[in-house]
């Protein structure tokens, strides 16, 4: 019985609530226009009489907040609308904390019998008694417990039922009673599951005819497209839109508008009510103290409301009814509103059946075995929208009435045009393949912005096209040129090749002393490229701009979406090598002493158009330059022969010391000393010579030096 019971209620879930709580009923207003966004939410419009001064809506729990937000009535006959009411939504926790404490938590009938102690009852086992309960207890043990409850019936006698026997305990006092269901409510949260009705309220008397608008949380709509590449770089672009109608009601008829782009959005409770958290100012000497464990120490709230969670979603929307009508399929007729056979338009086909997918799946490969041509195709495609800029979004508006029933997905046909468009190569520097891709080069010429989606690409052809790949594109302007890369072909090899050079030095300034320079990086890229396809084709070598740096070859170059495109035409067989250079400004910062320094300065007076003043102080500057260095390289020379001067003369001390005072080498012994008399003088002269020509540079250095400090010269 209980099983019956539950596939019932499970049932009664599934099925007659989706039905009976759309996501708004306004009485007869119907839905007559729908605008979807790509950032997840709807606007939507209903229009329609009413003879009562009261619109009444039921909202669906989940909408609410966003409809608070949005919500406008205007009335365009003679009233307006005055006021608008709705029920009060209480949180759970806020529910629970208006309840008793004795019905906050419990469940179960020891946990009742226990927390009801001294309300009114009565208990019904194979007899009954009505009193107060007194309590419950256990008389058994804890391996084999017997629990009893304890009443004081109305004679005034105490009575003891097994809990076991109980067939019904009912509690008689009111309040406790109407607690336990709320409580048991709010534990649920069935009040989620409820629609939430709105009165609006309406000056005048009726009729009324009100038009309604709100914006909603909805999926957003997904675009698809199909590039046929064509004959004389001409190709054949088709678009198209999924979308899904979750919103609770049947779209009968009504104005559609796809918006490309993402307007902030975001949620915002106007629905449930605020209690700002007051101090509590009660002296402290009458607060008994709290024990810990009556806390969650860890959130700080009390144990009884601990347990309060997120809300359970509400049930699943029903299933669509067998025989609804199944979405359009792009290329064969498809899309809201576009004209069919009339055997087609009596075709239906279920995607959650085999046999209805199987049947689709053979009238597709009957259809392709039809070779349907380009022009066919581009024929039989019709494109339902005009297109308007909006702010910065993008929207297609289309043209002919759009039905869409509850909890289904339709296929909208938004682009439908032929657009300069052809097969190409395409090489991104920095990949890991040395081989192109294959890709589609178009432009958007369609004066729609299309949307990221997937792009299948197909080759046309009278024979009939033929699937090549396909790929996700990203968002594309209006006369926007994009790649669609889809596929790699290994028969082509990219090789490519790096040098780097500095060229181009200028003086900049001189300043006290400092002179700066510019001069130009310059980086020469080589591609060599084997083409072993045998086809004639266009290879677009693809490079991120970098930023400070300037392709010099600019006419050679193509630059989209921040990357530069190099074209290179390639023959059918053989190797084609193309350079193009990209160059940098870059300062450097020196002084005179720096070899780089002095060749700014000579390059900076061999112009003719420099000035005369500061050439002339300049061309100084190099001669003092020029004559330190001079003075350098001669101390360099006697430094060097002083260190030699100055070994020979410690080997021939040594020497002297060694012969000692012996007759024998007298002769030796003066023959030495002469030499280092003769070495201490050569020293002595060396030294001197070092003295004068370092006093020398020094002075030629300090007058370099101010001098440079003096001169001023900026070319800027």
């Amino acid at each position: 019985m209980y099983r019956v019971l539950l596939m019932v209620a499970l049932s009664a879930l599934g099925g007659g609530c989706a039905g009976e709580l759309p996501g708004m009923r306004a009485q007869e207003l119907k839905v007559t226009r729908a605008v979807l966004y790509q950032n997840g939410i709807g606007y939507f419009e209903r229009r329609g009489r009413i003879d009562d001064d009261v619109l009444r809506m039921r909202v669906r729990p989940d909408q609410i907040r966003d409809v608070l937000k949005s919500l406008t009535v205007v009335d365009l006959s003679q009233g307006r609308a005055v006021s608008i009411a709705l029920p009060i939504e209480k949180s759970r926790a806020k529910q629970l904390s208006d309840l008793p404490e004795q019905v906050r938590t419990q469940g179960g009938v020891l946990a009742i019998a226990q927390a009801f102690r001294g309300a009114r009852c009565q208990v019904i086992t194979g007899s009954s008694a009505t009193g107060r309960l007194v309590g419950v207890e256990n008389l058994g043990s804890e391996a084999t417990p017997d629990w009893r409850i304890s009443v004081l019936s109305e004679d005034g006698g105490l009575r003891q039922f097994k809990v076991a026997e109980v067939r019904q305990l009912k509690i008689l006092d009111g309040t406790l009673e109407i607690g336990l269901r709320k409580a048991l409510d709010a534990a649920l949260d069935s009040g989620t599951w409820k629609p939430v009705e709105v009165a609006v309220r309406l000056s005048g008397h009726g009729p009324h005819d009100l038009v309604v608008s709100y914006v909603v949380e909805m999926p957003t709509w997904k675009p698809a497209y199909r590039v046929v590449i064509g004959k004389n770089a001409q190709s054949l672009l088709q678009g198209w839109a999924v979308v899904d109608n979750v919103s609770g009601d049947d779209w009968k008829g009504i104005k559609l508008s796809l918006t490309a782009g993402t307007p902030l959005a975001f949620t915002y409770d106007l629905y449930t009510p605020r209690f700002p958290q007051r101090p509590n100012l009660q002296p402290h000497d009458e607060v008994a103290q709290i024990p810990l464990d009556a806390f969650n120490t860890q959130s700080g709230i009390a144990a009884g409301d601990a347990a309060n969670g997120p809300s359970p979603p509400p049930p699943p929307p029903a299933a669509p009814a067998s025989g609804a009508a199944a979405p359009g399929r792009p290329g064969f007729g498809g899309g809201a509103g576009a004209k069919r056979s009339k055997k087609a338009a009596n075709k239906s086909y279920d995607f959650d059946d085999e046999k209805s997918v199987g049947d689709l799946r053979r009238a597709e490969g009957q259809a392709a075995q039809q070779n349907v041509s380009t022009e066919a195709l581009e024929r039989n495609y019709k494109s339902l929208v005009a297109g308007a800029t909006v702010g910065s979004l993008f929207r297609y508006d289309i043209d002919e009435p759009v039905t869409i029933d509850e909890r289904q997905s339709a296929l909208v046909n938004i682009v439908n045009a032929r657009v300069p468009g052809e097969e190409v190569l395409l090489f991104r520097v920095g990949a890991d393949s040395v081989s192109p891709y294959r890709a589609v080069r178009f432009k958007n010429d369609t004066n729609f912005v299309l949307e990221a989606g997937p792009i299948a690409i197909y080759h046309g052809g009278d024979e009939g096209g033929t699937f090549l790949g396909e790929a996700l594109g990203g968002r594309i302007e209006k006369t926007a040129t994009t790649f669609v890369p889809y596929a790699i072909d290994g028969r082509v090899r990219v090789t490519l090749n790096e040098e780097q050079k500095e060229q181009g030095i200028t003086l900049v300034k001189v300043l006290r002393g400092v002179i700066t320079a510019q001069t130009k990086m310059v980086t020469h890229f080589s591609y060599d490229v084997d083409n072993g396809a045998g086809e004639e084709v266009t290879l677009y070598v693809r490079r991120e701009r970098r930023p400070g740096w300037t392709v010099i070859d600019k006419d050679k170059m193509i630059e989209e979406g921040g990357a530069y495109y190099l074209p290179i035409k390639l023959p059918k067989t053989g190797r084609t090598k193309v350079t193009v250079a990209e160059e940098t400004p870059v300062q450097r910062t020196v002084d005179i002493w720096n070899d780089f320094g002095r060749q700014v300065i000579g390059l900076y007076l061999a112009n003719p158009s420099a000035d005369p003043k500061i050439a002339g102080q300049l061309k100084e500057a190099l001669a003092l330059r020029e004559k330190s260095d001079g003075l350098g390289s001669q101390i360099a020379t006697l430094e060097e022969q002083k260190g030699t001067l100055e070994a020979r003369e410690s080997d021939v001390r040594s020497n002297i010391q060694v012969l000692g005072k012996a007759s024998k080498n007298a002769d030796l012994k003066k023959k030495l000393e002469t030499t280092l008399i003769d070495l201490e003088n050569q020293l002595n002269d060396v030294t001197r010579k070092l003295v004068a020509l370092s006093v020398e540079r020094g002075e030629t250095n300090d007058r370099l030096a101010v001098l440079m400090k003096n001169i001023t010269l900026d070319t800027k």
